[in-house]
């Protein structure tokens, strides 16, 4: 057979079996094997992560939601991506401090090295846990930001590395941002985008409140949004903590507000030289919250090899928007045999 349609083939076969795996568990809502809800020490408090998967002996997957602050990282890819890729691997599911399951701490412990810390200790006790076992990060968006700071300076803790959606300098993010949203005004004629964000245009607004209320009220307009696929039934159907949404949202704004400024000097072009373990960067072609372009520029920094994928039908969050797609290629990278 010729080698490219041998490929294909391969390449269907995997597909069609994801597809199958996923029906089945939707429709026996099967549990997996291991289900386990713990808090770990972290020195100045506990954090708290579910450890779920079909196989007890599969590799490990160590997920750090979005954000930062909020509550809906876990559930919506607990809901779309995490159960897929349960059956191959054992997927973490981490609540960052003070946020969702895991108990409220100080403001003054809102610090993104201290978040960095928690990835450390969290990782140290799935060694301890797992002994022997590889240790792989997902990081989406806010958790790939954590995923690079601590690799930068752990890297012989941590298999392989996947981010998804994941800003690299978030100044240059903002104005792509903007340039991005205004483009899409453009191509769809909406006169009222156009006149809201072309004073922006090339302009620095991080320290302008009001540009960023511009950006904040187009940014889930563009494209759809990053919730354009969003079933509110799977995220219930997947969590059992949804009455606490309310609150856990008032609380995001807060956290937010503490971690701001430091959010706003991220630049990890440095901190990824210092990465040489393989990674697979994962990015959406219509995501206007981390433009892809600016990825593509950005990981050109990275110290090894690194599988750049463009999701061409994705906004922020491809494994909504291209489930399959998402869990087949993480898959792969994380199993490459």
């Amino acid at each position: 057979m010729n080698p490219d349609k041998r490929r294909r083939r391969s390449l269907l076969l995997s597909r069609a079996l994801i597809v199958c795996a996923f029906l089945a568990a939707c429709a026996q809502g099967s549990p997996p094997q291991l289900n386990e809800r713990v808090f770990i020490d972290v020195g100045d408090t506990t954090l708290y992560a579910e450890i779920r998967g079909k196989n007890e002996s599969a590799p490990l997957l160590l997920f750090l939601h979005g954000g930062p602050g909020s509550p809906l990282g876990v559930p919506i890819f607990r809901a779309y991506g995490g159960r897929l890729l349960e059956d191959q691997f054992i997927v973490v599911y981490l609540h960052q401090r003070g946020i969702m399951k895991s108990p409220r701490v100080p403001d003054s412990s809102h610090s993104v090295n201290r978040y960095v810390d928690d990835v450390h200790h969290v990782v140290g006790y799935l060694r301890h846990r797992f002994p022997g076992r590889e240790i792989s990060l997902l990081g989406h968006s806010w958790g790939g930001v954590l995923a690079y700071l601590y690799v930068s300076s752990h890297q012989d803790a941590i298999h392989r590395l996947v981010t998804v959606s994941t800003p690299i300098d978030v100044e240059s993010t903002i104005h792509g941002r903007v340039a991005m949203i205004l483009q899409w005004a453009q191509e769809t004629g909406n006169d009222e985008a156009i006149r809201d964000l072309s004073p922006l245009k090339g302009k620095s607004v991080l320290d302008d409140f009001e540009a960023f209320k511009i950006l904040a009220q187009w940014s889930p307009v563009a494209h759809g949004g990053w919730a354009r696929n969003l079933s509110r039934k799977r995220i219930d159907a997947a969590v059992d903590y949804e009455d606490s949404f309310p609150v856990w949202l008032s609380e995001q704004k807060h956290i937010e507000e503490l971690l701001l400024t430091e959010l706003l000097q991220l630049d990890l072009r440095d901190e990824i030289q210092q990465i040489g373990i393989p990674s697979l960067c994962i990015v959406g072609r219509e995501d206007v919250d981390t433009p892809w372009y600016l990825v593509q520029e950005g990981v050109k920094n990275y110290g090894g090899h690194v599988d750049l994928r463009f999701f061409e039908n994705s906004h922020h969050m491809p494994f909504i928007d291209e489930e399959v797609l998402f869990v087949e290629a993480v898959a792969q990278f994380l199993n490459p045999e």
